[in-house]
């Protein structure tokens, strides 16, 4: 049964979207790019942090290649005409939500197939299972953008034929990208550069903020491969050592995987509707291209030139490329990056101003609690055994929204625990661990005795690694033993 699009879920995406936010400082857009490669957040967080981009690396692209005149100013009018699209974008986008909204409270809107009307006739997609999003209209602009690679031609269709096989499309026979990228938007029109048709297309609202789509046609390019084409030419240069139409598919289609790297699981990955062309399937529509250390080797030599921009841009996926293949780089983002799911999350929503104190949602009691679950700070969680090197227990809670975990994780901190934050799909795990759980089994006879039982029941009836732990558990904590319980 096909489920129906929920006005609720689209209510809690239009009023962060619509929390004014402070602007965004230059280095917290960049660890945004450089970790997801989109800007997510308020909508004036997101314009915001878009114009600061644009300035940035309009700044590091005039500092790092040497440009003629022209060149500079054809740079400077590129990021001007950018930066004013994004400000007439700004404010359509802020009159249209605030109106939307406004109908969604109030119960004044009307929905016709994919389409919610406001009663002035402002409207917007929604769709279960895809983001609801505003069409931008009349934002767009036709600007150059200079060579500023000044690579020969055959090097340049190298780099060309890659982002065809993977996100670049055609209109009207000419090369057209669509991105929420701002990495992405530099990155190939440095490769199509010449006269571009450039407009703001849409504004989405997914669960972590708005993101902006911004297309480009490349009107002083002929389209001169088909998509499958295009993915034949990169597989056949690739079989004869030529990896640089590989490394631009890869940014476009690549899969990020940076937990693996960072674990050195070297595997390049790319989405294709036939994967089996590319290289072994690995699901329905994945290929694994290559795996290795040194696949990433191959892919920083290939860039050449193309990977200072890379750097410049702080292209998430370069970054990648960074920590596979540089050390000292890997040891700094280490560094940097040692924080919990949690406070990452938080920073993110202190930046885009949205209250999560523990007043924030109403949470309303089950009439009857669910098997293998816990009541922890008014809050359900469910028992769930780690299956780490010496295993181990903890409880659980899925959200759907970041501002709910959020303000579940504060409970929790007000009763004195200490939870964490981790993203599973498209949900959020709000969880505490062994260390907390044996706090409150300790104080809590209601508690001790669901253990107790979820732990007994596994180690009966669990898999072999949920029986092992589950009995070396109990081993470890007579406390549980002592609610008289039988293993057998």
């Amino acid at each position: 049964m096909e489920r129906k699009f929920s006005v609720d879920e689209l209510r809690r995406r239009l009023e962060p979207a619509l929390r004014p936010a402070e602007p965004p400082t230059v280095e917290e857009v960049l660890e945004q790019v450089s970790k997801h490669g989109v800007l997510r957040g308020s909508v004036d967080w997101v314009f915001q942090a878009w114009i600061a981009y644009v300035e940035y690396a309009t700044q590091e692209i005039m500092k790092t290649f040497q440009l003629t005149e022209e060149e500079r100013s054809q740079l400077l009018d590129f990021r001007d005409t950018l930066k004013r699209l994004l400000l007439e974008a700004w404010m359509q986008t802020k009159e249209k939500l605030t109106t939307l909204y406004k109908a969604v409270a109030e119960g004044a809107y009307k929905l016709e197939g994919n389409k919610l009307y406001a009663p002035d006739g402002t409207w917007m997609y929604v769709r279960e299972g895809f983001a609801p999003y505003i069409i931008i209209h009349g934002v767009s602009a036709s600007v150059r953008f200079p060579d500023i690679l000044k690579l020969p031609r055959e090097r340049l269709e190298l780099l060309q034929l890659g982002w065809r096989a993977s996100d670049e499309g055609k209109i009207d026979n000419h090369p057209f990208m669509g991105t929420t990228q701002p990495w992405q938007i530099f990155a190939w029109v440095t490769v199509r550069h010449g006269e571009l048709y450039v407009y703001i297309n849409s504004v989405n609202l997914t669960h972590e903020g708005a993101t902006i789509l911004i297309d480009a046609i490349a009107k002083d390019w002929r389209q001169k491969w088909s998509k499958d084409k295009a993915i034949d030419m990169v597989t056949s240069y690739f079989r004869c050592g030529e990896w640089t139409p590989m490394l631009t598919m890869w940014l476009g289609d690549g899969k990020s995987r940076r937990n693996d790297i960072l674990h050195n699981k070297y595997k390049l990955v790319i989405s294709a509707k036939e994967p089996w062309k590319l290289g072994k399937s690995i699901s329905i529509d994945q290929a694994l291209v290559a795996t290795g250390k040194e696949t990433f080797e191959r892919l920083k030599e290939a860039a050449g030139t193309y990977g200072m921009l890379l750097d410049l841009m702080g292209a998430h996926k370069w970054t990648n490329i960074k920590l596979a293949t540089d050390k000292d780089f890997r040891k700094l983002y280490k560094l940097k990056t040692k924080k919990r799911g949690i406070d990452v999350l938080r920073e993110t929503y202190r930046r885009n101003n949205i209250d999560v104190s523990t007043e924030q949602l109403d949470h309303r009691e089950r009439s009857k609690l669910r098997s293998h679950a816990v009541v922890v700070a008014g809050v359900e969680m469910s028992l769930h055994l780690v299956s780490s090197r010496s295993g181990s227990l903890n409880a659980v809670h899925y959200t759907r929204g970041v501002g709910e975990a959020l303000e579940i994780a504060g409970r929790l901190e007000v009763a004195g625990l200490r939870p964490n934050i981790v993203k599973s799909n498209a949900k959020y795990v709000v969880y505490i661990t062994a260390t907390d759980l044996l706090k409150l089994a300790e104080r809590d006879e209601t508690v001790r005795k669901a253990i107790a039982l979820y732990l007994v029941e596994k180690a009966k009836n669990g898999t072999p690694r949920q029986k092992e732990i589950a009995r070396k558990f109990l081993q470890r904590h007579p406390l549980f033993i002592l609610c008289h319980i039988p293993l057998s």
